[in-house]
């Protein structure tokens, strides 16, 4: 049975972001350090969660940055509201990204945490473009993704999604069945 993510139980969305923390931990560690990200940029979290990685990246987004963060859960975009409520730097979105007039060449980097793997094959394709043409063309695209099936997506097919849509990319740190990845225009 596939998750709700759209609309969550109250006992996944707590599982979810107890989960997030402890298992993302090492990968965050790697992401941080990755985006080189210098105070001023803007910012895509997609699916954003529960706001885990959203609280670590608004830190670093110090000199005039911001972060956007995109989820179809009301439930999880609201606890992102209530980590960063002190954050004025900060856009929230709910619904799908191929269904909003998100400008092209708006974000600098973008990350992608745990969610390709959620989203049906027939539907990847066209939802990972409606991301990448919100990229600005030096931009920059980091997923982090399990790979082993039959919860993940394998790593070829990962890349291979990526690289039909013009962007190439590479691993950045790997653990056991997940890894990081960078993507960037050809």
């Amino acid at each position: 049975m596939p998750f709700n993510f759209k609309n969550p139980s109250k006992l996944f969305a707590w599982f979810y972001s107890l989960f997030c923390p402890i298992y993302g931990r090492n990968f965050y560690k790697e992401l941080l350090p990755a985006l080189k990200l210098n105070g001023g940029e803007s910012v895509l979290d997609f699916g954003s969660g529960t706001g885990v990685l959203a609280k670590k990246i608004i830190k670093e987004l110090s000199n005039g940055g911001t972060l956007t963060c995109i989820d179809l859960s009301e439930a999880f975009l609201n606890k992102v509201r209530k980590k960063l409520r002190k954050n004025t730097n900060v856009n929230y979105l709910l619904g799908n990204i191929q269904e909003m007039d998100i400008p092209s060449n708006t974000f600098d980097k973008i990350v992608i945490t745990w969610v390709i793997h959620h989203i049906a094959d027939d539907v990847r394709p066209g939802l990972l473009q409606s991301i990448v043409n919100t990229l600005k063309p030096n931009g920059k695209i980091y997923v982090i993704e399990f790979l082993a099936l039959p919860h993940g997506i394998p790593e070829m097919k990962l890349i291979e999604l990526f690289n039909e849509i013009g962007l190439s990319g590479r691993e950045e740190y790997r653990k056991k069945n997940t890894g990081l990845f960078e993507f960037k225009r050809n």
